[in-house]
């Protein structure tokens, strides 16, 4: 892969093209611009991030159960693509750098969304006990910050990162505990 091999700075169209064995003008009618084919390297990567994540919301479980798992799978997802090919993440970082602020919005916009119905379902099932999940989705999400965004990512190289995470999600969870 190109990416990997040059970085995204360096790689080209057609190192692109030749890597999926096409002319640079068959990538070229798909992506006019290195920055369009940019942002669509990016956005296939944060769907790789989030089909795992949809899979959670859909399971036949609690809320409460779902919560933590749809968090440990986020941090997990990140950590294992940034500890498996630290190249490629590293390519990725520059990418959602670089990536127009519309993408990165949408693509937490729909984080947010998948948290906040989780809760909704915790309400509505009587364990949680939450005024506005909006607020609270966003108050979990970033509060987790440091465990999931790639910005973070030299400190999840702690050996006790898993242990501070589940610290910290245990308090978090205690707040929004139906009483």
């Amino acid at each position: 892969m190109p990416l990997q091999k040059f970085g995204p700075k360096k790689t080209t169209v057609i190192d692109v093209a030749r890597a999926l064995n096409v002319s640079h003008g068959t990538v070229y009618r798909h992506f006019s611009t290195k920055a369009e084919l940019h942002e669509a390297i990016t956005l296939r990567w944060l769907a790789q991030v989030t089909a795992p994540l949809t899979t959670i919301i859909s399971k036949q479980e609690s809320a409460d159960l779902k919560l933590r798992e749809w968090f440990q799978m986020l941090t997990k997802i990140k950590r294992s693509i940034f500890n498996g090919d630290p190249e490629l993440f590293e390519s990725y970082l520059h990418l959602a750098r670089e990536t127009p602020e519309h993408v990165k919005s949408k693509h937490v916009l729909f984080l947010l969304s998948q948290i906040e119905g989780i809760l909704k379902d915790g309400v509505d099932e009587g364990c949680f006990e939450i005024n506005d999940c909006t607020v609270i989705a966003r108050c979990l999400f970033f509060g987790t910050v440091r465990y999931h965004h790639p910005l973070h990512a030299l400190d999840w190289k702690s050996e006790s990162i898993e242990e501070e995470f589940t610290q910290l999600f245990s308090l978090l969870e205690k707040s929004i505990r139906k009483k």
